[in-house]
């Protein structure tokens, strides 16, 4: 598990791998949310562009392709479990960008 102490900085199992690690190309839609709000949201992004990853009470965000040239993401709008808005932000767009949802190198 990623050590969200330093999530965002020099975290190598928090942080995309370089290749996906820079900014989305398309169209990228980020929405804030408080954290609870999160759990249910990213479950209705999953379950309506069919991402088979799963949501968890503790989630800080996700991320969902939404078109050819567009992605969705959901971020946490504050600190949470010591992970910033901006590590997640950078976490999730690695994602968009074609990161898998089980984190390989």
């Amino acid at each position: 598990m990623a050590n969200t102490a330093i999530a965002g900085k020099n975290d190598a199992e928090w942080n995309p791998p370089v290749r996906f690690d820079h900014s989305y190309a398309g169209k990228l839609t980020v929405i804030y949310l408080p954290q609870k709000q999160v759990v249910t949201a990213c479950a209705k992004l999953f379950s309506k562009y069919g991402v088979s990853a799963t949501s968890s009470l503790v989630q800080r965000g996700c991320a969902a392709i939404t078109g050819r040239t567009s992605c969705t993401v959901i971020v946490i709008d504050k600190t949470y479990a010591l992970a910033t808005p901006k590590a997640v932000l950078r976490h999730e767009t690695g994602h968009c960008n074609g990161w898998a949802a089980d984190h390989p190198n």
